[in-house]
């Protein structure tokens, strides 16, 4: 059925133009290894045996458009974990037990005045001895760096093989960042307590930040000639916030973020997790089919379409729930409402709701995957 070749099918689909098919990108990044017989605590800590892993995945279960990520979001987010403590395989769970994220108070007040004068990069030089094993920075920083550069190395590999690379990662929106370390719930009411010296910290973030990350995207871009040049914008923190301190520590910034990253000819995908329903019309004012908004199934996708139908593509969102335990015949008509709904007039990739979970069944991940590259009704031109 197919008539575009993959990466030409991921660009019509992001810019809104017509496409043969549904693009089907699925992050597969911790499913993987499970359904291959790989312990997590040897996907951390060896970079070839991940990427191989997941191209072993993708073999074994018929491929899809693009790889989401490199070398897997398991290697990068598993350790770079933002400043805040994390618990890994191998070391305080399990080998084959999924890492955590363990949200508490590493941030102090003082350390706002840090940032404003230091920047982000030398406050996690403070943070980390702070977060605690195995976030030992004579280990840790080596480690990103290592982590950064197989990046490289796993985007060609993967090239030669023919299928491209989706996304790199971006900047976080800064009040993102200020969430990991210092907390959700200090940082929420830092809003109201502190909210000038709050504002004053982000803006330095800002600043450092995007032109930093900006930076080494287009480094790696121009060292892979990465075909859809996709730059991974995490949020989900930002909804808990009223509209007017949504505008002030979050909206603004994102917009430029965008504008930004957009100026250096790479795609913002806003990965933007739990419920961002009240928010959707705030979307309509970054520019027309430039933009990627990915949803993880929290919030309502037919909503987002209704809104932003013929402003911007969006991308998602089998739910985990549904590929854990639900059926494949259940998994197939989701598959199909989101093709013939969200895809309805172009503008649509389809995937999972955020990442496929670790212990998802089988026959259902193949459901979804068979579905995507096969279902077009009246073999329409979306």
């Amino acid at each position: 059925m197919d008539e575009m070749d993959p990466r030409d099918r991921i660009n019509a689909a992001i810019a809104l133009q017509p496409v043969d098919r549904a693009p089907l990108i699925p992050m597969m990044d911790i499913f993987s290894p499970r359904f291959e017989g790989v312990k997590m605590s040897a996907m951390i800590n060896d970079l070839d045996l991940a990427r191989d892993t997941l191209i072993k995945g993708f073999d074994d279960l018929g491929g899809w458009d693009a790889t989401f990520l490199a070398g897997g979001l398991v290697t990068n987010i598993g350790w770079g974990n933002f400043g805040m403590a994390s618990k890994l395989p191998g070391y305080q769970l399990g080998d084959d037990d999924l890492w955590q994220l363990d949200e508490k108070e590493i941030m102090k007040v003082e350390d706002y005045d840090f940032v404003i004068q230091n920047g982000w990069n030398a406050y996690l030089g403070l943070a980390y001895p702070r977060v605690g094993a195995p976030c030992d920075p004579a280990l840790f920083f080596p480690r990103l760096g290592e982590i950064a550069a197989h990046g490289v190395k796993d985007t060609l590999i993967w090239e030669a093989k023919g299928v491209s690379v989706f996304a790199g990662f971006g900047p976080n929106p800064p009040f993102e960042s200020v969430t990991f370390t210092r907390s959700l719930k200090e940082t929420i009411a830092d809003v109201y307590r502190r909210p000038d010296k709050l504002e004053a910290a982000l803006d330095a973030i800002q600043a450092e930040q995007v032109p930093f990350m900006v930076g080494g995207m287009l480094a790696v871009k121009q060292a892979t000639k990465w075909g859809n040049k996709v730059a991974f914008i995490g949020a989900t923190r930002a909804p808990f916030l009223s509209p007017p301190n949504f505008e002030r520590f979050f909206w603004k910034y994102l917009k430029s973020m965008v504008d930004q990253i957009l100026a250096a000819g790479i795609t913002p995908m806003l990965h933007f997790d739990s419920v961002w329903d009240r928010y959707l019309e705030k979307f309509l004012e970054l520019p027309k089919g430039q933009v990627l908004l990915e949803l993880d199934s929290t919030t309502n996708i037919f909503k987002a379409k209704e809104i932003l139908k013929g402003h911007m593509c969006l991308m998602g969102d089998v739910p985990a729930s549904l590929l854990k335990l639900g059926t494949p015949e259940q998994v197939t008509a989701y598959v199909k409402k989101l093709i013939d709904v969200v895809g309805e007039g172009g503008g649509f990739i389809l995937s999972t709701g955020c990442d496929c979970p670790i212990d998802a069944k089988p026959e259902n991940v193949k459901a979804m995957l068979e579905t995507g590259k096969t279902y077009n009704p009246h073999h329409k031109v979306f």
